[in-house]
């Protein structure tokens, strides 16, 4: 299956290969990404990674988490997360899946009791690895899934036999979800989606600080609070991360001219352009489209 280099930037949009069974898997090569990682975004439906070789720091709602070589992170839904390896040639399995398919399996089962950490009461992330009997199950399975044959015809229900299983173990090691978040967290997730959701919406157009606070309803110190603390970067700096992410995209699935892409993806000048891609990829836009460097095999 193949996974391009935009596919984190986009999963709040995500469409399945099966909406009947929404289910996606990618092969991550860190190497490809730009610096290394990808940026802050959210997504409806919940992830797993498992790190085939290197390590990546995952940043989800603030709290930061070193995932190692064979160990793996969930991630909730709907909460912003970004990462980026720490060691060059990482490599990871992702799973990403709507609850809705599980809670409905469970649900027509009269299991809806093991829903809940699905719906409203999950905790952000949480890591897992093979120090305990659970974590190695859940290990165990994820890698079976990452080798299994995905071409047979019973695929997705060998998906769904491990994916259940997988969270029948995870639920006895999910903490409980803490009532007592601050208000002020809360509310800075918040606003971090709204002005988010307006970057992802508007990057073709010019976008200030003051666009970004407007969005959330917020004055420009706390956008930039919000970006520091969430993001680890600045709103400028966020904007520009994701323009060229489009534009990365674009240079490999169009045939766009470079300055098509340039003034579509909300850059001024093709040679400002070229000189932000070029520090971001470490190569010129054209050097980029001819080494077709996104396109890597998945699963």
């Amino acid at each position: 299956m193949e996974h391009n280099i935009a596919g984190h930037a986009l999963l709040e949009t995500l469409t399945h290969p099966n909406e009947l069974f929404p289910m996606s898997e990618f092969v991550d090569h860190f190497d490809s990404f730009s610096n290394g990682g990808f940026p802050s975004h959210w997504h409806p439906e919940l992830e797993f990674q498992l790190i085939l070789k290197g390590s990546a720091e995952y940043v989800i709602n603030g709290t930061s988490y070193l995932v190692k070589e064979g160990d793996a992170l969930y991630i909730a839904p709907e909460v912003i997360h970004h990462a980026k390896q720490t060691r060059r040639g990482t490599i990871g399995y992702n799973i990403v899946l709507s609850p809705q398919l599980l809670t409905n399996v469970l649900r027509a089962v009269n299991c809806v009791q093991y829903a809940a950490k699905l719906t409203s009461d999950y905790s952000d992330a949480l890591l897992i690895s093979s120090d305990s009997k659970h974590g190695f199950r859940i290990l165990e399975r994820l890698r079976k899934m990452y080798y299994a044959d995905t071409t047979q015809n019973d695929n997705e229900l060998f998906m769904l036999e491990n994916l259940l299983g997988i969270w029948r173990h995870l639920i006895t090691l999910l903490p409980h979800q803490e009532t007592s978040a601050s208000t002020n967290k809360i509310l800075r997730e918040y606003r971090m989606k709204a002005m988010l959701a307006y970057i992802h919406r508007n990057y073709s157009e010019p976008i200030s600080v003051s666009d970004l606070a407007d969005a959330a309803n917020i004055s420009s110190t706390e956008c930039f609070r919000c970006f520091s603390e969430l993001s680890e970067t600045t709103p400028v700096e966020y904007v520009n991360q994701y323009r060229l992410l489009q534009a990365s995209q674009l240079l490999l699935d169009t045939d766009q001219s470079i300055a098509e892409i340039c003034f579509s993806t909300g850059f001024g000048s093709t040679s400002y352009f070229t000189k932000q891609f070029k520090r971001r990829y470490g190569m010129t836009p054209r050097a980029y489209r001819v080494s077709g460097i996104g396109d890597r095999a998945g699963v």
